[in-house]
């Protein structure tokens, strides 16, 4: 499996586990900034998975492949207008991200990933800040270690074709999902 194909995966196991109970299951980029904590506390409760990289193990595989052990983060958020307690220990109408954490631990702990290895839980950050608190927002960080294969062989997906053709539908602030204007451009070979 490739990096994108075990996130996908983990996303899948994710929601699958949580059912209609999270708002948000999906990636995020290694590096958040200030947008991304705000895009995060829209989705809220929500998983958001992390590939952090990984350092290389020193194993022997029959096929010479290089294998490391990749750095996995799950990170649980919540809001809750109810304070603090509720952020944390939920209610009757939102899943706590005490809860969510302890899930995820449960789920992922010794989850064979196919052609890979089993995860291994690392530990638990709260990622709290005091603009967190000033947003009404609990974020706790999950982490596991993965042995994965690295190669630069195919892994079946999609095979990027020659770039002939370039579409784009734009749309204008506010964005409303309505095109307001398209371009399609045909590159000479």
């Amino acid at each position: 499996m490739s990096i994108a194909q075990i996130e996908q995966h983990l996303i899948d196991l994710v929601k699958a586990k949580f059912e209609k109970r999270l708002k948000t299951v999906e990636s995020l980029p290694a590096d958040w900034d200030a947008d991304t904590f705000r895009r995060l506390l829209r989705l809220t409760p929500g998983v958001f998975v992390v590939f952090g990289g990984g350092q290389r193990k020193d194993t022997e595989t029959d096929e010479g492949k290089v294998v490391i052990d990749g750095q996995w983060g799950l990170i649980a958020a919540t809001t809750h207008a109810s304070g603090e307690l509720a952020r944390r220990h939920g209610d009757s109408q939102e899943i706590g991200a005490y809860e969510i954490v302890e899930r995820l631990c449960d789920l992922l702990e010794g989850h064979e990933v196919p052609g890979q290895g089993a995860m291994r839980f690392a530990g638990i950050d709260n990622l709290f800040t005091g603009d967190l608190e000033k947003q009404g927002a609990a974020i706790y960080g999950v982490q596991f270690v993965l042995p994965m294969y690295v190669s630069a062989e195919g892994d079946g997906g999609p095979v990027l074709d020659e770039f002939k053709t370039f579409h784009g539908d734009i749309d204008m602030a506010p964005q409303d999902g309505h095109v307001d204007a398209a371009d399609t451009v045909h590159l000479e070979q």
